[in-house]
């Protein structure tokens, strides 16, 4: 399997949620409360290759609709990986039109102070991806991150609360 081209577009935002946390609002796949340019994602289990569990893995067929750009149907996973902390990333591709497809990355990274670094990221490829260019602004990715990284403190703080 190729290696998928780096993000032309991305967007980082640091927090103290764990790893772990994050990952698993990534594994819900709801993805749709953190994300507003996607409306729906599920797993395809029409495939034979498919376990019917939501655990991510390379190669996972997944159902997804966006708004921006427009798109509907079936698509897989990439690129999936996750270290032992946590640390991973996930990539999909929507094939838009027979000339032009868009990449979505999601990254995870610990760094130094023991922060978790949060990026997601966009990449356009193909003969036609002027036209889809601009459909996915920065803003929005940063957005998609502060939303996720909101999300995984509401989780954290939620555990705190039932471990005292």
């Amino acid at each position: 399997m190729m290696t998928p081209l780096r993000p032309t577009l991305t967007s980082t935002v640091r927090t103290r949620c764990k790893p772990s946390t994050i990952w698993g609002v990534y594994e819900s796949l709801k993805w749709e409360s953190f994300n507003a340019t996607v409306t729906s994602v599920k797993p395809n289990t029409s495939g034979s290759n498919t376990s019917g569990s939501t655990k991510l893995s390379i190669g996972m067929p997944i159902d997804i609709s966006t708004s921006k750009p427009s798109f509907s149907g079936s698509t897989f996973l990439e690129s999936c990986f996750k270290d032992q902390q946590s640390n991973g990333a996930i990539t999909y591709t929507l094939n838009l039109n027979p000339l032009a497809s868009m990449t979505q990355t999601y990254k995870i990274e610990t760094i130094k102070g023991g922060e978790t670094e949060v990026t997601h990221g966009v990449r356009y490829d193909g003969m036609l991806k002027k036209m889809y260019e601009g459909s996915v602004a920065e803003s929005e990715l940063r957005e998609s991150v502060e939303n996720i990284i909101r999300q995984a403190e509401e989780l954290e703080k939620a555990n705190l609360g039932t471990s005292s």
